[in-house]
């Protein structure tokens, strides 16, 4: 039975990945109108083919931009579907969107998360400034423009630093920087780069304790607590994140902090609508300090992990909260642990001619592996990973235990690395 159109609302999204193509099924499940806007320039850099996804029999109509991220286009896009059918609630999942999208709902009217946080949220300084003045987070931190200021503020704090783009996602162009000479190289790259460093040069005080991130949830003044997750990263470049296991394995008392400072950290930027990842180093005081906080829901393949674990579908969560509806609050109860593990070339290295077979990892892991897959960039030679947009490899684990879990998962990818011939991230 199909729900009449009379009383169908309308969800528009703003550009797709793989990872969050799902919501447009539960958009679908939910009896609402699907229109995408998609982005052929967002798509080829992600290797993606809405063509071949399964996803794509559950949009109504598609609307297709060379890039979505010239604002004119866009806006120009979103007022035409408005003014064909007016959207009741959007959805942007893609970092580089949620700000204009959230610029563009407050033009037409339609509730979504507060540009003016989202902006704040994106600025990374800002976002600081923004928490400093409201005494709860106080991580010192200054935007530069060449090395003496670097240089200072590092004599200052003690080394290390984290050197970073002040707009960025993805642990693309950030350092952690251990001493003068690697911070001068850091700062020299950097200001040789003004495409990743447009928004400034960030250098940050050096966070020590257990990387994890609230995954949080706002809808009509009320907090959602969906899950704490714990992260891992390179050791060879501590910036790079390699993996996440839903749900962390900390106490009661380490998750009541965790999600106190998220909705602290949410609720001083004023972001009103959403579900929200909000990266944190938990240190071993108990104390949180924020990374990074992302004013969209976890990307990748984490909602799928999420589900996997046991906590539900996030994404028909998702496109009630972005609808405005009433959304009880709920704690999911998790009786997996669920893990990824993303890996790409530690040092550049020659293309392989072909993919290795990995039904080996099937018939030795069972129903512990649910994905494994192996895509390589176009070109000769596989660049050295040093950001997440660097990874040709993922491998998904869900087990009862949680260190048997990541145990599997790190299993995978040191074996696949040994059929590559070629030393991996992670």
């Amino acid at each position: 039975m199909t729900t009449p159109r009379e009383t169908r609302r309308h969800v528009l999204f703003v550009t797709w990945k793989t990872g969050n193509a799902p919501a447009f099924e539960a958009a679908k499940r939910l009896g609402h109108e699907v229109t995408l806007i998609r982005s052929l320039r967002m798509e080829k850099t992600q290797n993606i083919d809405f063509d071949a996804s399964p996803y794509g029999e559950f949009v109504d109509s598609v609307h297709v931009l060379d890039d979505a991220t010239e604002y004119g286009a866009l806006r120009a896009c979103v007022l035409d579907v408005h003014r064909r059918r007016p959207v009741d609630g959007f959805v942007a999942t893609v970092d580089a969107l949620v700000v204009p999208v959230a610029e563009i709902a407050e033009e037409i009217g339609v509730p979504f998360t507060s540009a003016r946080g989202a902006r704040a949220a994106k600025l990374k300084h800002r976002c600081r400034e923004v928490l400093a003045a409201a005494g709860i987070d106080t991580t010192r931190h200054t935007v530069v423009t060449g090395f003496e200021e670097a240089a200072a503020f590092a004599e200052d704090t003690g080394y290390p630093v984290v050197v970073k783009p002040a707009r960025g996602s993805a642990s693309e162009g950030a350092h952690v920087v251990p001493d003068e000479a690697a911070l001068r190289e850091a700062v020299a790259r950097a200001t040789a780069d003004d495409t990743t460093y447009e928004a400034g040069i960030l250098v940050e005080e050096y966070l020590t304790g257990r990387f994890v991130s609230a995954e949080i949830g706002l809808s009509h003044g009320r907090f959602l607590r969906l899950a704490v997750s714990e992260r891992s990263t390179w050791d060879r470049h501590e910036a790079l994140e390699t993996g996440t296991t839903i749900p962390a394995a900390i106490g009661a008392e380490e998750h009541a902090a965790v999600m106190d400072f998220a909705e602290d950290v949410v609720g001083a930027l004023d972001l009103r609508l959403g579900i929200f990842h909000v990266e944190i180093m938990l240190g071993a005081d108990g104390r949180p300090r924020l990374i990074e906080l992302n004013p969209r829901i976890m990307g990748s393949c984490l909602p799928n992990l999420y589900r996997l674990a046991g906590g539900g579908d996030i994404f028909d969560l998702l496109v009630r909260v972005h609808l405005d509806e009433q959304v009880e609050p709920r704690t999911p109860t998790f009786d997996r642990y669920a893990t990824v593990r993303w890996f790409g070339a530690a040092d550049p290295a020659p293309r392989p001619d072909r993919v290795p077979a990995l039904d080996w990892a099937a018939t030795e892991y069972g129903d512990a592996l649910h994905a494994l897959t192996v895509r390589f960039p176009d070109g000769d030679v596989l660049p050295a990973c040093r950001g997440n947009l660097g990874n040709f490899g993922e491998v998904q684990v869900v087990h009862a235990d949680h260190t048997t879990s990541i145990g599997i998962a790190e299993q995978i990818v040191g074996r696949t690395a040994e059929l590559l011939g070629i030393e991996v991230t992670g």
